[in-house]
C-alpha cells in the first residue's frame, strides 16, 4: 500500500515580463511531479513529511506527490507508472540496473529525472538535489582521525551494506580517501553486512566487534543505527568507540539523546524539498539547468545542539 502527500496547485498570474514567459497554454497548466522513495522506514516518513509541510504552504502551478516504495520490484514498477504520468519525476533510491533502466527511458520521453539525498549516475537523471555525501565521509574520517591521531593501534570500524544506494558509495569513498590521506596510521576494520536490516547489521557488528575489543570508533553509512548501537550495548567494550553515522529522523534522534550515538551528518529535508520545488518552477519559466548539481549544506548533530532541531 502506497503512503504519499501531495502539493496541491493554486492558478497563478502571467508574468508580465516577455523574455520569461512561455505560451499561455503551458503557464496555466500544473506541472506534476512524483516522488518515489525506497529507503528505512523512518527516513521513508521524514521525506514524507517534508513534503506534506511544504504542501500546507501551497506551491503554485506546482503538484508533488510523494509514493513510499517497499522493494526493488516496486521501484521499477512505480517508476514506470508514475513517472510516466508526471511532468516530472525525482528518487531516492537505489543505483542499479534496472532502476537506470527506467529512468533513462523516462528521460527518452522528455520527462526530467531528479535524483534526491542519494545520487544516480550522471548520465540518468537530470539534476542531483541533496548533500555533497562525499564530503560527509570525509567529515567523518576527520572527525574520528583527529580522535584516534595519538594512539599506537588505532582501529575504526566501518559498517557498510551492500552499497547499492550511490550515497552509502560516495560515503565510503570520502572517509576511507581521507584517512589515507591524512590519517594513515588509522587502520580500517571493514563490518560489512548481508543487508541493511537492523538484524543483519547487528549480527555484522556483534562478529567483528567480538573479535576485535579495542576499536576506538565506527563509522556507520548506511544510518541505520538500531542493530549496531544494541550490539555495541551488549559486548560492552573495555573503552566506548566514538560512533557516527548519518540522518536525522525519529529512529536516530532518541539515540543521539541517549548517548549511543555521537555525531550525526545530515542534511535539511526541508531544504531539498524547497529546491525541488524550485527547480520544478524553472521547468516551467525555462530557467532550470539540466546536469546542475544543486548541493544543501551538510549539519552535524550532537545532543548538545539538538534543542536547535526538530525531528522531520
Amino acid at each position: 500500500m502506497h503512503h504519499n502527500h501531495s502539493i496541491n496547485n493554486h492558478p497563478g498570474a502571467l508574468s508580465k515580463h516577455r523574455s520569461r514567459r512561455v505560451n499561455a497554454a503551458r503557464i496555466l497548466e500544473t506541472t506534476r511531479c512524483s516522488i518515489v522513495v525506497q529507503a528505512g522506514a523512518a527516513l521513508t516518513r521524514s521525506v514524507l513529511g517534508a513534503v506534506q509541510r511544504l504542501a500546507q504552504k501551497g506551491v503554485r502551478n506546482v503538484k508533488i506527490r510523494a509514493v513510499a516504495s517497499q522493494s526493488d520490484e516496486e521501484t521499477v514498477e512505480l517508476i514506470r507508472t508514475v513517472g510516466q504520468q508526471s511532468d516530472a519525476f525525482a528518487l531516492l533510491g537505489k543505483n542499479t540496473a534496472p532502476v537506470k533502466a527506467g529512468l533513462v527511458h523516462l528521460r527518452a520521453l522528455g520527462k526530467p529525472v531528479i535524483a534526491l539525498v542519494s545520487d544516480v549516475d550522471a548520465n540518468v537523471r537530470s539534476t542531483y538535489i541533496g548533500a555533497d555525501n562525499r564530503a560527509g565521509g570525509q567529515l567523518a574520517g576527520f572527525i574520528l582521525g583527529r580522535r584516534l591521531e595519538r594512539e599506537s593501534d588505532a582501529r575504526v570500524a566501518l559498517i557498510a551494506g551492500n552499497l547499492s544506494y550511490r550515497c552509502w558509495e560516495d560515503r565510503e569513498i570520502g572517509f576511507r580517501s581521507l584517512l589515507r590521506r591524512r590519517f594513515p596510521q588509522v587502520k580500517i576494520v571493514e563490518v560489512v553486512a548481508e543487508s541493511d536490516s537492523p538484524r543483519a547489521i547487528y549480527e555484522a557488528a556483534l562478529r567483528v566487534l567480538s573479535n576485535d575489543r579495542w576499536i576506538g570508533g565506527i563509522y556507520n553509512v548506511a544510518g541505520e543505527s538500531h542493530g549496531l548501537a544494541q550490539a555495541i550495548d551488549e559486548i560492552q567494550l573495555p573503552y566506548r568507540p566514538l560512533y557516527i553515522t548519518h540522518e536525522f529522523d525519529e529512529a536516530t534522534e532518541p539515540l543521539l539523546r541517549a548517548g549511543a550515538i555521537d555525531f550525526l551528518i545530515t542534511e535539511n529535508l526541508e531544504s531539498i524539498v524547497r529546491v525541488v520545488k524550485r527547480f520544478l518552477v524553472g521547468l516551467r519559466t525555462g530557467v532550470a539547468r539540466y546536469g546542475e548539481v544543486n548541493l544543501v549544506p551538510i549539519e552535524l548533530i550532537s545532543k548538545f545542539n539538538l534543542q536547535l532541531r526538530t525531528t522531520p
